[in-house]
């Protein structure tokens, strides 16, 4: 071994004051070179990124025969040197490709080039990453000084407790004296002496296969149906106590890599869903991941998310209407135009027969009345003795056209009898403004719907009420809808369920939509947890496990009594004449007062005719009423 191999040195004199007796332990050259190469042949790196320390000089014998060295091992493998001098105006994400091994020349957890490598890196720290570590001179003697060991280990704690606040997944850490360190984070981050007994296939371990009942800590509040819990296990052979399709899907995420659930719902200070809230401490670190996906709406939230579970619309649902008015059956069977000709031809067959009649004088009410008797195929008889052959020729034709429609409009009256004729449903913009029908949504709803001032105008936008989670939630009782609301597909199928064995239909969705959007997990930045999480997500949907959940949410919030289902059993019951009562003390009132108006009638008559008769003198018995009446 050459005791003289380069190491990167440290510019000791500008930031360590030393004298220039004091020995400098240096890094083992062909040491760090033999791992990278034993590495390299194991994963076939195609890209090396170097970023070196500013603390470090580049310009001495040393460093360039590390470089030297390092180009002999690695003569055709691209690679890039970056300092904060030179550092890049992108992030790496947007040009490096994989296989590609990171490296990291660093004096510390405090040095700038740290901060560097975790922004330039963001959205890649799963990349394989070497940090290779330049201990202070107080942490250089530790082999024989108990004080000097205890600052080389503090360095090495917290240099991985860096790594792992940064989401660094695949690390390893070498330093002086050809120590190497790796970290096995689960279940709690520990650090691992692998110096003298390291294997190049120890490395860049899969981790997150099995956390070794890693605690996830993640509030859970009510989000029907998503995430819902229970006090009570709602079967007898799964002691579960959190329901939904996210909180289904979650736990499986949770047996699938041996990690533990802990609920941080004490520690929310709201009642309700702030999903707002909880992304905002994702996005500072506060949670990992939360067990609530939401629809990836708020796009304006820092915070990364999981591959989709599901694509979603956000639309407006509305009340279903069940029936049309009854008056509009018999205006229903013709469509407009055929009324406006049928009125006009009324019109033009009342002109016509007012100037072809021979009756003088003419009348023309009376010609009136014939047209309407004629096209609803009523005509009198006394017609066929109009004393004019023209007469007869124009009622003949007049006779076929009443049957025509007549006929066509008995037709389409059967029909609509027969069966209901749609109902015209609310559905677009302009129906809701129609309607006058209130509509409410969240504000971050509103405010997309704002930038769309075509598709959604001001007439539409003054319908819309603001309202926060926890409001909507409330009024979101779909039998009694007696307003719109935004509702996602995914609940929407779940609230679909509960009018499946309904008569009527009570709610539907509108054509109003906005999205798709993406339906997923909130994620810390770079964690992780993405790889494996996105793994189960692809199996879970390959296997058709999500449309078991959302089944099975279903129902267990039937069990538990949050929803209810109003199923109609009823036999159909033949009429009594209960049903025919209306109809019986109509007819009754009728022939009461049919009669009094026919009593009425007779008793004038006979007072109008003994006005007129002679008067003799010989007297006549007087007959009753009834015998008069009978005599008639």
């Amino acid at each position: 071994m050459d005791n003289r191999a380069a190491e990167l040195i440290l510019r000791e004199r500008n930031i360590f004051p030393t004298s220039g007796s004091d020995n400098i332990t240096l890094l083992n050259n062909m040491f760090v070179l033999e791992m990278f190469y034993r590495i390299t042949q194991l994963y076939h790196f195609k890209n090396f990124v170097f970023y070196i320390s500013e603390r470090l000089d580049l310009n001495n014998k040393d460093s360039q025969e590390f470089f030297h060295d390092f180009w002999t091992y690695f003569p055709l493998a691209p690679n890039l040197i970056i300092t904060r001098e030179h550092h890049l105006g992108i992030p790496m994400m947007q040009f490096i490709s994989t296989p590609s091994l990171v490296m990291v020349f660093t004096t510390g957890k405090d040095d700038p080039i740290m901060e560097l490598a975790s922004h330039n890196q963001q959205g890649i720290h799963w990349l394989k990453t070497i940090f290779v570590l330049f201990p202070s001179l107080e942490s250089r003697d530790f082999e024989t000084n108990p004080q000097s060991l205890a600052h080389f280990k503090a360095e090495i704690t917290d240099v991985y407790d860096w790594v792992w606040k940064k989401q660094f997944i695949n690390t390893l850490l070498i330093t002086i004296k050809d120590n190497v360190f790796i970290l096995e984070p689960y279940p709690t981050p520990s650090i691992v002496n692998k110096t003298g007994v390291w294997r190049a296939e120890e490395f860049f371990q899969k981790y997150a296969k099995n956390m070794k009942g890693y605690v996830i800590r993640t509030p859970i509040m009510y989000d029907m149906p998503r995430v819902f819990k229970s006090d009570r296990p709602s079967n007898s052979y799964e002691k579960n106590f959190i329901h939904g399709t996210s909180g289904n899907l979650f736990l499986g995420f949770l047996e699938f890599v041996n990690a533990t659930l802990l609920d941080a719902s004490a520690n929310v200070t709201d009642d309700y869903l702030n999903m707002t809230n909880l992304l905002d401490l994702v996005s500072l670190g506060v949670y990992e991941t939360l067990i609530h996906s939401f629809t990836e709406i708020t796009t304006k939230y820092v915070v990364s998310y999981s591959y989709p579970i599901g694509i979603n619309d956000c639309c407006i649902m509305v009340p279903y209407r069940n029936q049309s008015p009854a008056d509009q059956y018999m205006h229903e069977a013709l469509q407009e135009n055929v009324w406006i000709l049928i009125c006009l031809f009324t019109l033009y067959i009342t002109v016509a027969i007012y100037l072809c009649s021979p009756l003088r004088p003419r009348d023309l009410s009376a010609a009136f009345l014939q047209s309407i008797c004629t096209l609803t195929y009523s005509a009198p008889t006394f017609i066929i003795r109009t004393p004019t052959l023209r007469m007869r020729y124009l009622y003949f034709l007049l006779a076929i056209w009443g049957i025509v429609t007549s006929n066509l409009y008995i037709s389409r009256m059967t029909s609509y009898f027969t069966t209901a004729p749609p109902v015209r449903q609310i559905n677009t913009v302009a129906d809701v403004v129609e309607a006058n029908l209130r509509i409410k949504m969240l504000a971050v709803e509103h405010e997309r719907m704002a930038k769309s001032p075509l598709q959604y105008p001001p007439s539409y936008m003054q319908q819309v009420d603001l309202v926060d989670k926890h409001m909507l939630d409330l009024h979101r009782d779909p039998f009694n809808t007696s307003f719109g609301y935004t509702v996602s597909s995914d609940r929407w199928r779940f609230l679909d369920l509960q009018q499946l064995h309904l008569r009527k239909p009570i709610f539907r969705l509108s054509d109003i939509c906005e999205g798709p959007f993406y339906h997923v997990f909130p994620l810390h930045k770079d964690s992780h947890m993405r790889s494996v999480m996105t793994e189960y997500i692809m199996i879970a949907q390959q296997a058709g496990l999500m449309s078991h959940w959302e089944r099975e949410a279903f129902w267990e919030a039937v069990h538990l009594h949050r929803i209810q289902v109003h199923l109609f059993d009823e036999e159909p019951m033949a009429l009594s004449l209960d049903f025919f009562s209306s109809l019986l003390r109509t007819w009754t009132l009728g022939l009461i007062l049919a009669g009094l108006a026919f009593a009425a009638e007779m008793k004038w008559h006979e007072h109008v005719t003994s006005r007129h008769r002679p008067v003799l003198g010989i007297s006549r018995k007087p007959r009753s009423f009834l015998r008069r009446f009978m005599k008639l």
